[in-house]
């Protein structure tokens, strides 16, 4: 087990299996009238409800140590009061935030959360506040990663860190069995060439290392693993990315057909990963780090996991970029800041999210977990980014490479496609089928949120 809270990712992929990710689609629209809350009078101390989602412990550290108290220091007519939340229990935090108008000041949630919230009228548009004192600001960070929290071309988020996953490999393994530890597959030929050739297995055929780490255990894991696909085979799950209209689920054309009959020959064909993933059995390690895995997808934060339980093994583990097959395309996430439109005080929340976006504070809340940040100015000049292979994940949302999953299709659509995804996986139904079932529950779940 991985030694960083959980993330969205992980809670996606756990949540899809219960009813309880329908409370984000269940949340109510503001009370009429509240759209932020004017300032405080002069000399009159106002309280900023701050939803902040956990972390690990030493960005706590500076984050109660040095990030509350400077703000504090800096804006004596404001005091911070932090709600900790995580992925499993935002979205109902954020529902009873806004039946029950406690506000919600500021909250650090996903960037494709934005969108349902912001059609509820639930988030604060930042144009105003931005037009005012930020546009210089603005350009330090990367645009895209800005643009994926437009909603009807109002910006309701600032980005704060990159989920940023690419293709991360043994070393050691490659160079085992005769390829070259400086190159990483590139296509999805490439992982089959080369997975075939890493992976392991016992005397009973069962995979003891997996060739690529491929892990659909649960639907929400089988949603990511087919997305990732997808998209790299020049789709989506809507297309355009931005739409809400049910007649735009395209995941069940060819492209989609195709990206699940690889995942399925991954497993069933080329037999080089486990339908269900690899577990590590060292504590606090990854599958990849404690070597039942040699290729995998995953964050910066596993670079942070190795420097913290296995440092000197470090120059083992390689940073390649997403596969290509029409497109070189990995899911690129940010965290972002919003303000709820029932803020008791907006400018004091523009102020607290200001500060938190600031490049100082940024970077001393992403140093200690290695995290990848939104900012062009950290990336190119913090001390913790001048390792190669935290440079390297930079490179995705540098170079265009880094999407993230449709606002209109994230929860709970996601446990549906996924549990079709699963059943195809297990030879409970055809590709074909099983892809057309799914976009038929999705369309009328979009239906059912739109005409709520």
């Amino acid at each position: 087990m991985q030694d960083h809270p959980l993330s969205r990712r992980e809670f996606l992929r756990l949540a899809a299996t219960t009813s309880a990710v329908a409370l984000v689609a269940a949340c109510q629209p503001a009370p009429a009238g509240q759209t932020g809350a004017a300032g405080a009078p002069a000399g009159e101390v106002t309280e900023l409800r701050f939803i902040k989602l956990a972390m690990i412990e030493q960005v706590t550290d500076y984050f109660e140590g040095t990030a509350i108290p400077g703000f504090e220091e800096a804006n004596p007519n404001y005091t911070v009061t932090v709600d900790m939340s995580d992925w499993g229990h935002l979205g109902e935090k954020l529902l009873t935030s806004f039946a029950g108008n406690l506000p919600v000041d500021l909250v650090e949630t996903g960037s494709d959360w934005v969108g349902p919230y912001a059609r509820r009228k639930q988030f604060l548009p930042l144009d105003d506040f931005i037009s005012a004192d930020y546009q210089d600001e603005l350009t330090d960070f990367y645009p895209d990663m800005v643009a994926i929290s437009l909603f009807e071309d109002k910006l309701m988020g600032l980005p704060y860190v990159l989920d940023i996953r690419t293709m991360l490999y043994r070393k050691d393994h490659f160079a085992e069995v005769g390829l070259d530890p400086e190159t990483p597959p590139d296509t999805w030929d490439d992982l089959v060439e080369f997975g075939s050739q890493l992976v392991q297995t016992d005397a009973d055929g069962n995979i003891t290392r997996a060739g690529y780490l491929m892990d659909a255990s649960d639907p929400g894991s089988a949603w990511f693993e087919f997305w990732y696909l997808v998209i790299q085979n020049g789709s989506n799950f809507v297309v355009p990315w931005g739409s809400w209209d049910p007649n735009d689920v395209v995941f069940n054309g060819p492209e989609g057909a195709e990206a699940l009959q690889f995942l399925y020959d991954l497993v069933h064909t080329y037999k080089i990963s486990p339908l269900t993933g690899m577990s590590a059995k060292t504590p606090n390690l990854s599958a990849l780090a404690d070597g039942v895995a040699s290729t995998d997808n995953n964050g910066s934060w596993e670079v942070g996991n190795w420097k913290l339980y296995q440092a000197d093994k470090l120059d083992l583990l390689g940073v390649g970029t997403p596969l290509m097959k029409k497109e070189r395309l990995q899911y690129v996430c940010p965290n972002v800041y919003a303000i709820g439109t029932n803020t008791r005080d907006a400018d004091g929340s523009w102020e607290l999210m200001k500060y938190m976006e600031s490049k100082e504070i940024m970077t001393g809340m992403l140093t200690p977990n290695n995290e990848s940040p939104p900012r062009l100015s950290i990336a190119a000049e913090a001390e913790y980014m001048k390792d190669p292979m935290l440079a390297a994940f930079q490179e995705l949302p540098t170079k265009g490479w880094g999407t993230t999953t449709p606002q209109a299709l994230d929860s709970p659509t996601m446990g549906i496609i996924g549990n079709y995804v699963q059943a195809a996986l297990r030879n409970e139904m055809g590709i074909q089928q099983a892809l057309d079932a799914a976009a038929e529950e999705v369309k009328k779940k979009v239906e059912e949120f739109l005409a709520a």
